[in-house]
């Protein structure tokens, strides 16, 4: 059969989900799901220096030197040393705190003498030095508590909490990258102390990024109420969202994953008719996908949605062929051996449009143990041996990455699953 121009592309992004399925969870089934960092945090950058202080701006960098036509080096400033955040005796051992040191490091922007920043070097004696970042004085007391927190727990997400949509989008920023790494566990430790009325006008303030409306959904299935299910229907629903329908669907996954888990099991019914049921009408794929996610995350971290329930859910893709291969894997992963006979039919009726779903269905059937799918694997290998060889070597080659990663194999690690915003198919 002659592949269509598409399918080796396809075939990238299939090796690059199953890699992704042995190699990514283990990185992030411990941070807080749906929710992906911006940047390091203050923490993790001045962990990673030498040393750390608040300085205050002394000489700027000629104006000359920021223009858009400036020629020769980057512009540099002048800081004198105000605090020390870390390596106190490291910079006193190097003159760097005598009061006529000063530190010198590029700076690409106009400023006024007297202004505060935070500023961090590597390599002593000589250092170099970071791009100052501009700070108040209420970001000085925020950075001078970073190294009073405990290293991990809920305790330590308490202190960013109060920081969550601050005055100071610089500490709105750090705080919610506090939260994108924090183990799950960690973040529903903070339960009690959570505010589920500020989460849901979070929620419906159409200005907040999907990333961080995501965290805010995370969070308000931990400590909501079934009067919070039903506003986060009505997002669900579009319903009363005028103009603003789609930033307020935005983090749609999480959405999804904070409604079922304040409704119960009979939440999905909804999610079915909206997001998965495609038989009556068109849906997004975007839309599915971001369910698909959500369905993930219920499989594997919701203690009140059994699990078959979600499995039921997600076997109503495999009546959307071009979409079956969203889903296989998470039934092999979850044991569930009964759509053998649908999968076979799926592979037999298999067009040029969706001939990728073959591999994902040859490895369903190598991971299953019964007797019926090793015969549907004879089946399937004399309709199409080059999509049984192509299966063997996307899944040799994802073992040979997990491998280099340091990752247990298939067979090995746990069931956990990749949370990301982006669509890509899992084979």
């Amino acid at each position: 059969m002659r592949m269509p121009a598409f399918y080796h592309s396809r075939i990238a992004i299939l090796m690059l989900a199953i890699s992704s399925l042995l190699i990514v969870p283990f990185a992030q089934s411990l941070a807080c799901p749906f929710c992906s960092a911006v940047s390091l945090t203050f923490s993790q950058e001045i962990n990673q220096s030498d040393a750390a202080v608040i300085a205050r701006l002394v000489e700027p960098p000629p104006a000359s030197s920021l223009g858009p036509n400036a020629e020769g080096p980057l512009p540099r400033a002048k800081f004198e040393v105000v605090d020390v955040l870390k390596g106190e005796d490291l910079l006193r051992s190097t003159n760097m705190l005598d009061a006529e040191t000063l530190i010198d490091a590029i700076m690409l922007e106009a400023t006024t003498p007297g202004d505060l920043y935070l500023i961090m070097g590597i390599e002593p004696p000589e250092f170099i030095w970071s791009n100052p970042i501009a700070i108040n004085e209420r970001a000085v007391t925020y950075l001078k508590t970073l190294d009073e927190l405990p290293e991990s727990g809920p305790d330590r997400l308490a202190f960013f909490q109060q920081y969550l949509e601050d005055v100071d989008d610089v500490l709105t920023r750090d705080a919610y990258d506090e939260f994108a790494i924090a183990p799950y566990d960690d973040v529903r430790g903070l339960e009690n102390r959570m505010d589920p009325t500020a989460l849901l006008q979070w929620i419906k303030t159409p200005k907040i990024p999907s990333n961080r409306r995501r965290l805010y959904a995370t969070m308000l299935g931990i400590c909501g109420t079934p009067a919070d299910a039903s506003e986060i229907e009505k997002i669900l629903l579009g319903e009363e969202l005028g103009d603003d329908s789609s930033d307020l669907r935005s983090g749609l996954d999480a959405l999804i994953a904070c409604y079922v888990v304040l409704v119960g099991p009979a939440g999905l019914d909804l999610i079915d008719k909206l997001f998965l049921d495609r038989s009556s009408r068109d849906i997004p794929f975007t839309e599915t996908y971001a369910a698909v996610m959500a369905l993930r995350f219920l499989g594997e971290e919701s203690e009140n949605i059994p699990r078959d329930r979600v499995l039921e859910s997600l076997r109503l893709l495999l009546n959307e062929p071009k979409l079956a291969d969203l889903v296989i894997a998470d039934l092999a992963r979850w044991q569930d051996w009964s759509v053998i006979e649908k999968l076979t039919t799926i592979y037999v009726d298999a067009t040029p449009e969706n001939i990728f779903v073959r591999e994902p269905i040859v490895n369903y059937m190598k991971a299953c143990p019964l007797p019926e799918a090793a015969s549907a694997l004879v089946k399937l290998r004399e309709i199409d041996p080059d999509a049984v060889r192509r299966a063997a070597t996307l899944a040799g080659l994802a073992g040979l990455a997990a491998s280099a990663e340091g990752t247990p194999s298939a067979e090995e690690a746990p069931s956990t699953e990749q949370s990301t915003t982006t669509p890509v198919r899992v084979a």
